[in-house]
């Protein structure tokens, strides 16, 4: 059997590419507003960041909580994306199909939910096989010692 890397550790792409989005939408918002931005800042902080985050945030959770397989979280953050879309379009005025924002906001969507979704299996599986694993960090955990590393 390969030797795969343990899904637990820090440098999982579970964790590293959902904060590489996060840091790249910032980026993004710092050097070329407009292209995250459509109709106000305000809009954008309160429907996609506050509203749609958390959303994303507790979709991720429940995905985990349910031993949910992990494309769910893609599933449902594009349905939340339409959704926060929507909320634009309603009630600032936005484009409702511009492809443009739609991206960045699932991108950022997905990425909230990742985040949410890792941050539950990290303590499922700290505590529910807490023989085999301990906590390393917010996100990740590791093999206890003494264990075997090929388990």
């Amino acid at each position: 059997m390969a030797n795969l890397p343990h899904p637990g550790r820090p440098s999982s792409p579970m964790i590293l590419l959902p904060l590489l989005a996060l840091a790249a939408m910032l980026v993004l918002f710092i050097v070329r507003p407009s292209a995250v931005v459509e109709v106000s800042t305000g809009d954008f902080m309160l429907v996609t960041l506050f509203l749609g985050g958390g959303a994303a945030w507790l979709t991720g959770r429940a995905v985990a909580k349910g031993w949910k397989p992990f494309t769910l979280v893609l599933a449902y953050s594009l349905l939340l994306t339409a959704a926060v879309r929507f909320c634009h379009f309603a009630l600032f005025k936005g484009t409702l199909f511009a492809l443009d924002y739609y991206l960045v906001e699932a991108v950022l969507l997905f990425a909230i939910a990742t985040l949410g979704f890792r941050s539950v299996r990290k303590q499922q599986m700290t505590v529910r096989y807490d023989w085999l694993y301990e906590s390393a960090g917010p996100l990740s955990w590791r093999n206890k010692a003494g264990t075997d590393e090929a388990a």
